[in-house]
């Protein structure tokens, strides 16, 4: 609800009990804006209150949540508050003014998830997972995730600038850390970045700036836009793997095939959470599963399980001889100032009990 409120402008709103609902809507003073509550009706005062604030003379206005139940969707909380705030959402132009800033600013941050084997447990790499450091919000800024800007960004043909400004920021991060935590870093790439010539020159660039080896610096195809033309892919990908990059097929998916491109001279696949969730109850989910990983081997890819949560989940991919685990069981994406105390702790464990706490 908060985080919807500074999206729109809105002050944030502030949580209070009964009694003083009470009091700001009918003592002295200017009255809320509005209230946004659960219906309480076993609750002493509940219908003066309710009475108070429908009353179509008054000042304030109420949004009664229907059932009790906050609304999950975030569209609805979306309306839900638009409706009490009188606010309206920001237009596409407003919010793509406000990312070029961002970029120009330097607002973008990563958080790193840790990916281990799973035959020795060993820590192999991290995925960098951009967010946008937007400022506003209860400690001066609101962290968004890439779905809430990285589609806008395509649209709007900010995907180089966002794919360089990320890249940009994993090298730093990777080389102040090392060579005591001698992992590799993959960063997201949409098709229009990783199909550009240029973009093995930028991350060379990159690369030699940060004194790191080509092959610490992974890419991971994003499935953001369908792809259309498989030679112009296959061109792409040789480039970037002849210059010392791994490049993986990201997300795939139960709902969608996309075998034409293991065909292509990828390093390996990542398989989706969603599919990797759904193993151990669907004869479906397990038989694309172990589908995807014959695949794989027979073209000579690595296979990492995304969203290995719990240990369940772990043994199940370590059956079907899946290469690479990332999850909640192995690390949560964490700032790179963390990675340290993060490997010291899996390796205090043995990282043998992946439970996911």
């Amino acid at each position: 609800m908060q985080d919807t409120l500074r999206r729109i402008g809105a002050p944030p709103a502030r949580p209070v009990a009964l009694p003083e609902a009470m009091a700001r809507l009918l003592g002295p003073g200017h009255p809320p804006l509005g209230l946004l509550c659960e219906p309480q009706p076993d609750l002493p005062g509940w219908p003066a209150l309710r009475a108070a604030a429908e009353d179509p003379l008054g000042h304030a206005r109420i949004l009664l949540l229907g059932n009790g139940i906050v609304p999950d969707d975030p569209a609805e909380i979306l309306t839900a508050l638009r409706d009490l705030t009188g606010r309206r959402e920001p237009t596409e132009e407003e919010e793509l003014a406000a990312l070029r800033r961002g970029l120009a600013r330097g607002e973008m941050a990563l958080r790193y998830q840790p990916i281990v084997r799973i035959a020795d447990r060993l820590p192999v790499g991290v995925e960098g997972l951009v967010r946008w450091l937007r400022p506003g919000g209860r400690h001066g800024t609101t962290p968004l995730g890439p779905d809430a800007f990285v589609p806008m960004a395509e649209r709007a043909g900010l995907a180089v600038d966002l794919s360089r400004a990320v890249g940009r920021i994993a090298a730093a991060e990777l080389h102040r850390l090392r060579p005591d935590l001698p992992v590799t870093v993959s960063i997201n790439l949409p098709l229009e970045v990783l199909l550009r010539r240029d973009t093995s020159a930028w991350l060379d660039r990159l690369c030699r700036s940060e004194h790191l080896r080509p092959e610490v610096v992974g890419i991971e195809l994003t499935e953001t836009t369908p792809v259309r033309d498989i030679s112009l892919l296959r061109r792409a990908v040789t480039r970037l793997r002849g210059a010392g990059h791994a490049v993986w097929v990201d997300d795939m998916s139960l709902e969608e095939r996309r075998d034409a491109l293991l065909d292509l001279p990828f390093s390996g696949l990542k398989l989706d959470r969603h599919l990797v969730d759904a193993v151990p109850r669907s004869r479906r989910a397990r038989a694309e599963m172990e589908r995807l990983v014959a695949l794989a081997r027979a073209r000579g890819m690595l296979v990492t399980a995304e969203g290995v949560s719990d240990a369940r989940l772990w043994r199940a991919m370590e059956v079907a001889g899946v290469d690479h685990a990332q999850g909640y069981a192995v690390g949560r994406p964490m700032p790179a100032t963390a990675l340290p105390a993060w490997a010291a702790a899996w390796r205090g464990a043995r990282g043998l009990n992946p439970q996911g706490d």
